[in-house]
């Protein structure tokens, strides 16, 4: 599984490579026309036209452009050698719900979707490697209408959804994200949350994410609580 491994992290090093690449090039065209058209003015050449054309043919342009193309299609070529099949067989055998996680959330352009619900039923089936518990996270009325603790945890993730779903009421199967800058206490009962005799020993690290496996309105209040898997 090494070399599945050292893929998964070359992948990830490339896609932040590309990135500032890109950067650079942009910042390297700004101060190549900032310099010619600053030449322009100081040797007073009326006649000279710093068009879209010339700016492309300049050897800097040329330059930043190759090694973009070059580490483009260097993580092309990572991101197509890891086969859909071999990337989920690797998560699977690992059983983590970090990995779990990490495969529903990333965003590398390998086809992912026959595998989806998969990952999210080996979350919810309590047999990963991981942390889980209760954690209180907004209150519901006996209406029906929810209002997130924003400070809390935001939904980061739902199948079939595009919208706007960071402060929606979170549904079984929402990967989750814990936006407190400290660790958050979880609770072994659903019933017993805020009841530090109940807590977990290691709580929802921060920033980190989370699979939500249940959820549970107390009864006498509007407490709404959700059950997670979490690393």
């Amino acid at each position: 599984m090494k070399r599945i491994d050292d893929k998964i992290k070359e992948i990830e090093k490339k896609d932040k490579t590309s990135r500032w690449l890109y950067y650079v090039i942009i910042a390297g065209v700004i101060g190549f026309i900032y310099f010619a058209s600053t030449t322009r003015k100081e040797i007073g050449l009326k006649n000279v036209e710093i068009s879209d054309l010339k700016i492309t043919q300049s050897k800097i342009y040329k330059d930043l452009d190759s090694v973009n193309n070059q580490t483009q299609k260097l993580y092309n070529d990572l991101k197509n050698s890891l086969r859909p099949e071999e990337y989920w067989k690797h998560i699977k055998n690992d059983n983590t719900v970090e990995g779990y996680i990490g495969y529903i959330t990333n965003d590398w352009g390998i086809n992912k979707e026959p595998y989806i619900p998969n990952a999210i039923a080996a979350v919810k089936s309590n047999n990963a490697i991981g942390l889980n518990g209760w954690l209180f996270v907004g209150s519901k009325k006996n209406d029906g209408i929810y209002k997130s603790r924003t400070d809390i945890i935001e939904v980061i993730y739902r199948k079939g959804s595009n919208g706007n779903i960071a402060t929606s009421e979170p549904q079984v199967g929402d990967i989750v994200r814990l936006k407190n800058t400290r660790n958050r206490i979880t609770y072994k009962r659903k019933d017993k949350v805020g009841r530090r005799n109940h807590s977990n020993d290691q709580g929802f690290r921060n920033k980190t994410k989370a699979v939500v496996v249940d959820v549970y309105k107390e009864t006498g209040n509007t407490n709404f609580n959700v059950k997670i898997w979490y690393y």
